[in-house]
């Protein structure tokens, strides 16, 4: 007789099963947690500095320049600049499939071409835009009593330098305070006295304030390393710069100037309780874990609140990973709930030990593989995404396996003499199309969303993704590994007793009938024989 090929073949099967379970726990402990799916959109920012400049010699000097270099990339599509007092921002939106990070290398090319003909001084940064340029974490610094300037001070040298070395973490953002600045007023009546100009005043600052290395001095067998440090850490030092030196005369800045020191102009102010404060911004790297650097950054920050000055207060306004916590945790109550009523409902309309606890083994190895296959494969991350589709697919999950083992026990009932191997086969003979036709008819929903474009494309064709991987995954193992788990735990005596074929069935409604019996009981047939020797026998 034949053997079933479920029953030939579940010890491999049941490794691969277990195998499944394994790579899906990895998967799950290396998976990558964001908020958002890691998508590169096609847009390319430029940001310049130049200080404090009026808004029409930057537009003319800076922005139109920068303009002009970059209509040169190719592949792009639009570009929107905007121009304030000091600096200009400059969006390049690009076509979708273009290599974004070969655009940046060739926007960075064309801008250093173009540094010949931009102010001296202009500070210019390029970004391109993802998830990861959003913050994490965000903390605020009040301080009621201390001046704004303190607090900028603290962040800056202290605050910014501990929390920059937590891992995952890209760069730490200072907002608000404010910045010790010198203010040089100048004497004309001095300047005119002294024959000096406003330019060599300006001329001897610039020269001034810098640490250079002027090489090594050799004495005897020794060498020392000679530097100039003209720093300037306090007024006295400005005051003290010399602007002339003619062998007469040594003339100083505070000769012809006064000195004072103020506060650099802000032109954004933060409060927090109602107070001045200081924001400080965290920024993950591209593939860190979310919830990784936020359990770091907080381990810092509480070591770092026992070493502060008494009053400065350090509080979080902004947690990302409080978001993602939460999406995870109502993926986790969707599968635990789903399982719950499956068990519920298995155990009232069944009332199979076997059949309840075939659910509990299969259903976690379907959401294993899709985490397998998410991770090994689709080099997905854990996001708002694919955990949204993954907890709509438990529920369609859990269906296809209550289907299938609903069969495996009807069948199982309606023939107790049969092998565990024969109610496998039939079970799944009958049950296989109307279940590939479940699923394909469900998929077919999610593809328009590869029609698509644009970033609600980029992020809905992550949903749909995870949810066909889902679907594909949860047939897979309910064709495969829901009756391989049920062979496992039948009773091996039960394969032992003959048994005959299974009559034909439909899988659905009850077998046929066994054969028509005879219109007359045995005994009359023998009598009417008996009658009628003469005539042919049936």
């Amino acid at each position: 007789m034949r053997t079933p090929f479920l029953q030939a073949y579940k010890a491999p099967i049941a490794v691969l099963l277990a195998l499944a379970l394994a790579l899906g726990g990895l998967a799950y402990r290396r998976l990558t947690v964001a908020l958002f799916p890691e998508v590169t959109f096609p847009k390319v920012k430029v940001i310049a500095d130049v200080g404090l400049a009026p808004v029409d010699r930057v537009m003319v000097t800076v922005t139109k320049p920068l303009e002009d270099a970059m209509k040169q990339v190719p592949g792009l599509r639009l570009l929107r600049s905007t121009t304030s007092r000091g600096s200009c921002e400059i969006s390049a939106y690009l076509n979708w499939g273009v290599d974004v990070v070969q655009a940046q290398q060739l926007i960075e090319s064309r801008l250093n071409q173009a540094r010949g003909s931009l102010p001296a001084t202009i500070n210019i940064s390029v970004e391109r835009m993802n998830p990861a340029i959003l913050p994490v974490m965000g903390y605020t610094l009040e301080a009621p009593g201390h001046s704004a300037l303190e607090l900028r001070r603290l962040a800056l040298y202290t605050i910014k330098p501990f929390i920059s070395q937590v891992e995952g973490v890209a760069a730490v953002q200072i907002q608000g305070g404010r910045t010790k600045e010198y203010e040089v007023e100048l004497i004309p009546t001095q300047l005119a006295a002294l024959g000096i100009g406003p330019e060599a005043v300006q001329t001897a600052l610039n020269n001034t304030n810098f640490v250079q290395s002027n090489g090594y001095l050799a004495d005897y067998r020794r060498l020392y390393l000679t530097v100039t440090d003209a720093t300037i850490l306090q007024k006295e030092d400005l005051e003290n710069v010399v602007l002339r030196n003619d062998n007469r005369r040594i003339v100083r800045l505070a000769d012809v100037a006064t000195v004072r020191i103020g506060e650099q102009p802000e032109y954004i102010r933060i409060n927090a309780n109602g107070h001045d404060a200081v924001l400080i911004s965290v920024q993950r790297q591209p593939a860190a874990n979310v919830v990784e650097v936020s359990q770091g950054v907080a381990a810092k920050v509480a070591a770092l609140r026992v070493g502060l000055p008494r009053g400065i207060k350090l509080a979080p306004y902004y947690d990302q990973a409080d978001f993602v916590s939460e999406v995870v945790r109502s993926v986790q109550d969707s599968l635990w709930i789903g399982l719950a009523l499956a068990l519920v409902v298995t155990s009232l309309f069944l009332r199979s030990w076997k059949a309840s606890l075939t659910l509990v083994l299969t259903i976690p190895v379907a959401l294993a593989l899709t985490l397998a296959v998410l991770y090994f494969v689709l080099g997905y991350s854990l996001n708002i995404m694919t955990l949204g589709a993954i907890a709509a697919a438990i529920g369609l999950m859990i269906d296809d396996a209550v289907v299938m083992v609903e069969q495996l026990h009807r069948v199982g009932e309606e023939h107790p003499a049969a092998t565990p191997g024969e109610v496998v086969e039939r079970s799944v003979k009958h049950l296989l199309p109307a279940l590939i036709g479940s699923s394909l008819s469900t998929i077919v929903i999610f593809l328009p969303f590869a029609l698509l474009g644009g970033v609600a494309g980029a992020y809905f064709k992550v949903l749909a993704t995870t949810m066909v991987v889902a679907l594909v995954c949860s047939f897979f193992v309910a064709w495969l590994g829901l009756p391989v788990a049920y062979l496992l735990l039948s009773k091996k005596n039960k394969a032992t007793q003959p048994t005959s074929p299974l009559p034909a069935s439909d899988g659905f409604g009850p077998p046929d009938a066994p054969p028509m019996p005879p219109p007359w009981p045995p005994t009359t047939a023998w009598s009417w024989k008996s009658a009628h020797p003469g005539l042919p026998s049936k």
